[in-house]
């Protein structure tokens, strides 16, 4: 709705200035036989605009249901003062009309300011106070993470394992990250161990040291063409990166080996990674490294192009050509029919995308989506329930409440199948959705904690 808005009122903001549309609508309505009639349709539509978002007890406390309600006590007023007040109005008209663009004038901005305002904010209600670790009747919650960005099932399906994400730009100052082991049985944190072996499965003009730190990003984890796990991770920190290890499994965690690594050039900026059974993978190239903040809130608005996919093969990167799109995030490879699922952040969708043909079969609009997660015949995705502006205060919280919605989606044609939505809950800013058994996981780009919600008609 917040888009509706944004469209709704720009336009109004370019029509009242186009002064022979309004004196030829005038004319019309001054005219008609059926004012009275006009003018009770226009109540009606008050009304009706008024009561939408009172069957929201909440209503008070995002934008677009302020706005509904506001548009319609004014609809309201509007027909009744037609209804009772009709030729005080057409005497007034003429004086209207001869100052006609200094009146206009000032209300065209207003048009324009709310309508970049309802695709700026929505959520401006009280956050909930999260900072003790404790679960609600809505969701479980487990603590003492950090960050804990994106989420694969381990081969044996007892762990997840997880980047704690470190930061990236404009939002924040990049720091380090590290990684975390979750044990299903016991739902307790493993931190892996690390070594450093030779450079196998990266570029060769690549090293790394034991001592050098990580700043995770996207993950994924496949089975390879020669049977062993190869685990490939975005890294921002110290440098940018693209990290290779090998998971290893031990008697009660699984070890991480360095298996090489590839240096990202200046031009490219990622987030997300999904790796082939045969070591080579794809790659989202989000925006340019040194976009300002305000930059990228703009793009969030106006939905521009920033970024697309890329793949790694034969030592170097190539660009998948129409996978553009505004604020490429999470991809999902599903290598067996060439299909990869690509979440576009900034423009609000998903996409199949065929990368046989490099052409985006299907499209679904989701809020702000991140990682997708495939589970058979679903895709898993996370949403953002608010705009750039909303995250205001989240930045000096570990933990932030804002809204936000898991989807199911079907694979082969991102319908979806089911839909959960949180609000004033003990997790959110949620960034991955994974589905084991009868509970689905849930990481987060902001927060100290997992989350765990019960999946429907289980």
């Amino acid at each position: 709705m917040n888009y509706f808005y944004f469209f709704f009122f720009v336009f109004l903001g370019i029509l009242v200035l186009i002064k022979p549309f309004t004196e030829f609508l005038k004319d019309k309505i001054i005219s008609s036989n059926y004012i009275n009639i006009i003018a009770g349709i226009t109540i009606i539509i008050g009304l009706i605009c008024v009561y939408v978002p009172l069957t929201d007890q909440y209503w008070y406390e995002r934008v677009w249901k302020i706005v509904t309600f506001s548009l319609g006590i004014l609809i309201i007023i509007r027909g009744l003062a037609v209804l009772f007040f009709f030729n005080q109005i057409k005497k007034a008209l003429p004086f209207v009309f001869k100052h006609y663009f200094k009146f206009m004038s000032a209300i065209s901005i207003m048009f324009f300011a709310l309508a970049f305002y309802t695709v700026s904010s929505d959520y401006v209600g009280p956050q909930k106070d999260i900072s003790n670790c404790s679960s609600d009747n809505k969701l479980e919650v487990i603590c003492n993470f950090k960050n804990p960005e994106d989420i694969v099932i381990t081969p044996d399906k007892k762990f997840l394992f997880m980047s704690e994400f470190g930061g990236i730009g404009p939002y924040e100052e990049q720091k380090s990250g590290y990684f975390a082991l979750l044990d299903l049985k016991s739902k307790t944190k493993i931190i892996p161990n690390i070594t450093i072996e030779e450079n196998i499965w990266g570029d060769p003009k690549c090293s790394r040291s034991i001592n050098k730190k990580h700043g995770p990003h996207g993950i994924d984890l496949v089975k390879r063409n020669d049977g062993r796990y190869q685990l490939g991770v975005i890294n921002h920190y110290p440098d940018e990166t693209i990290e290779m290890f090998e998971m290893i499994k031990k008697k009660d965690s699984w070890d991480m080996v360095w298996r090489g690594c590839i240096d990202v050039p200046y031009e490219l900026y990622f987030n997300d990674i999904s790796l082939k059974r045969d070591g080579s993978f794809y790659a989202s190239h989000m925006y340019d490294r040194d976009i300002t903040l305000n930059r990228w809130i703009f793009v969030s608005i106006v939905k521009t192009n920033t970024g697309f996919l890329v793949e790694w093969t034969e030592n170097k990167f190539k660009k998948v050509e129409g996978s553009d799109g505004s604020g490429p995030n999470g991809i999902a490879l599903d290598e067996d029919s060439n299909i990869i699922y690509i979440n576009y952040n900034q423009g609000d969708s998903i996409t199949k995308f065929d990368l046989l043909s490099n052409m985006k079969l299907n499209k679904k609009f989701i809020e702000a989506p991140d990682n997708p997660f495939i589970d058979g015949d679903d895709v898993w995705v996370t949403s953002l329930d608010f705009q750039p502006n909303d995250f205001g205060e989240c930045e000096f919280k570990v933990s932030c409440s804002l809204p936000f919605s898991i989807y199911k989606l079907d694979k082969n044609n991102l319908e979806i199948k089911d839909k959960y939505s949180f609000s004033k809950t003990v997790f959110g800013l949620p960034t991955v959705a994974v589905p084991i058994e009868n509970e689905v996981f849930l990481g987060s780009f902001h927060s100290d904690r997992l989350g765990i919600i019960k999946k429907l008609n289980d």
